[in-house]
């Protein structure tokens, strides 16, 4: 009984400090589970930000090689039209 007794005190014990040398610290379980969860995080960003970069490099083909577009974005953006043309406004009715 008294060995039965001992090994099972041994063995919580050898558990416990397994537990506590694994669970914290730098590469302990918790610290590596919140470096996985900011590796998807980042993959998801860098996923986003490399859309966002294919649309602005097309986007900057057409400001640098179609003249049609870049007139498009000066009419739209910048309120600019070419001499001669004809301006209309529309306004809303007051309801």
């Amino acid at each position: 009984m008294r060995v039965t007794n001992s090994l099972s005190i041994g063995l919580v014990l050898v558990i416990a400090l397994l537990l506590v040398f694994t669970l914290p610290g730098e590469k302990g379980i918790i610290r590596g589970y919140q470096l996985h969860r900011e590796l998807i995080s980042l993959k998801t960003r860098t996923a986003v930000l490399e859309k966002e970069n294919t649309v602005l490099a097309r986007e900057a083909t057409m400001l640098r090689d179609n003249m049609p577009y870049i007139e498009h974005v000066i009419v739209k953006d910048l309120n600019l039209v070419k001499p001669g043309d004809t301006i209309v406004v529309f306004r809303r009715k007051k309801t």
